[in-house]
């Protein structure tokens, strides 16, 4: 009779990890429609979509407010001190990609590539 017991509960249990983040500096209704279609864009070569990342505002990036910690975290804004654009860098057990503004990631094709270069070494299994 405890042979049988051991095997009642067979399914295996999933860890379900938290979204992606984009964390923006300014609220996404200031957001222009060209760097939405810029954010599409590149969640899309992620394999990623609008819907399945978390998108936060703040005016500065602050890890520590995060509830539940995200793995990965991009950021579209100015650099706080310490940090470095188009590096994948793990801060507070986040690893994260700091990013120029999306409004002047429109006209740099260099940053772009840059940043391309950065989130595939972020996303990399």
């Amino acid at each position: 009779m405890t042979e049988s017991i051991d095997f009642i509960y067979t399914e295996e249990l999933y860890q379900i990890h938290p979204l992606a983040t984009v964390v923006l500096t300014k609220p996404w209704k200031e957001v222009s429609q060209a760097e939405q279609e810029l954010l599409a864009r590149i969640l899309t070569a992620l394999k990623l979509s609008i819907d399945g990342v978390t998108i936060v505002h703040q005016p500065k990036l602050d890890l520590s407010v995060f509830a539940i910690k995200p793995e990965k975290v991009i950021y579209f804004g100015a650099l706080p001190p310490g940090l470095s654009y188009y590096e994948c860098i793990e801060a507070q057990g986040i690893n994260l990609v700091a990013s120029e503004e999306l409004a002047k990631l429109l006209a740099n094709d260099q940053a772009r590539k840059m940043l391309w270069t950065a989130l595939k070494q972020l996303f990399s299994p």
